[in-house]
Parts: structure tokens; sequence; C-alpha cells
């Protein structure tokens, strides 16, 4: 017998908890809602994959000297060429580490918030909290806004 009062104790809780819960999943339109905000959810975790993935990508690049290829991950030109972007490199320090941190999608604007090393006279420096703006542009993928 002393058994069977931790177990009517479990069932009653179990019961209470269906209680509180099944009701919100009781209309057609509940359920709806709940299986769209899984499936934007979702959609927007994979749209700020792939925004990471272009930042990831764009630094990976330029950290291997691949101006060129880099330079087709970026968005609106304004008029500057392939050659404007690769001059923007010249005079600059050279990147060791590029670390991501945060990632927010808003529509077709994307940030991702990271943290970059570079040498300048055999010395690092860290730049923290830097904001890589992207935008998505007509065929869906996600460019790097790079000039203003």
């Amino acid at each position: 017998m002393p058994r069977v009062l931790p177990r009517l104790k479990l069932i009653l809780a179990v019961m209470a908890i269906l209680a509180a819960v099944l009701p919100a999943f009781s209309g057609c339109s509940t359920a709806e809602d709940a299986k769209v905000f899984i499936s934007e959810r979702l959609s927007s975790r994979d749209e700020m994959d792939a925004a990471v993935e272009v930042v990831d990508r764009f630094f990976a690049l330029i950290m291997e000297n691949d101006h060129r290829e880099a330079y087709t991950l970026i968005s609106d030109r304004n008029g500057r060429d392939e050659q404007d972007f690769i001059n923007e490199f010249d005079d600059t320090t050279e990147i060791v580490k590029v670390e991501i941190n945060w990632v927010e999608v808003n529509n077709n604007i994307a940030t991702v918030g990271i943290d970059l090393i570079d040498t300048y006279d055999g010395e690092e420096k860290m730049y923290k909290d830097i904001e890589v703006s992207l935008i998505k542009e007509e065929d869906g993928s996600w460019k790097i806004v790079f000039w203003d």
C-alpha cells in the first residue's frame, strides 16, 4: 500500500500538467499557429546560418589574400570595380583571426557581430564587437555591404 500513494501523486501531477497544456492545442487555428511558428523559427535559423557562412567565408578569403573571390561576396558596389576592392587591402594590416559572436536577421537584412584580431609590426590587436552588415539579394543569396 505505501507504493500506491507516490504513484497516485505522479498520476495527479501528470493530469494537472496535461489539463494546463492541452487547451492551448485544442483548436485547429492554434495548432496551425504552432506549426507556422516552428516553421518560421527553423527558416530563421537557416537564414542566420547562411549569413554567418558568408561572413565566415569572406574573412577566410581575405586572410588567404584571395580578394578576387571575396569581391564576389560584396553587394551594391557603388560603381567600384574589383580592382578598387583589391586596392582597399593594399595598406591594411594582416587579419589573423575572426570570431563570430552573434547574428540577427530581420527580413532581408542581417547583422553579424564579430571579434577580429590583426597584426601590425608583429603585434596583435583585437577589435571587439564589429558589426558586419549583409543584405539578401533577389536571388536569395546573402551579400556583405562593404561600401556605404
